[in-house]
């Protein structure tokens, strides 16, 4: 695989990505509102650790020859 391709491939998995997260993740957000504060940081905190993973095995899947 070429890197252009590769740089497709990447671009396309990242825009899915990034439409996922605007229509799913941040209306399910927002739409609970702010009534039980522990089970909105919860909830907030598996998000964060969701994107932080996937942040970080990316970084690590870059530097891996």
């Amino acid at each position: 695989m070429n890197e252009k391709t590769l740089i497709i491939a990447l671009a396309v998995i990242l825009g899915i990505g990034f439409v996922g997260i605007l229509f799913v993740v941040f209306p399910w957000i927002f739409h609970h509102g702010f009534s039980n504060w522990k089970q909105t940081l919860i909830d907030d905190g598996l998000i964060i650790i969701a994107l932080f993973m996937f942040v970080y095995g990316f970084y690590m899947n870059t530097r891996m020859h």
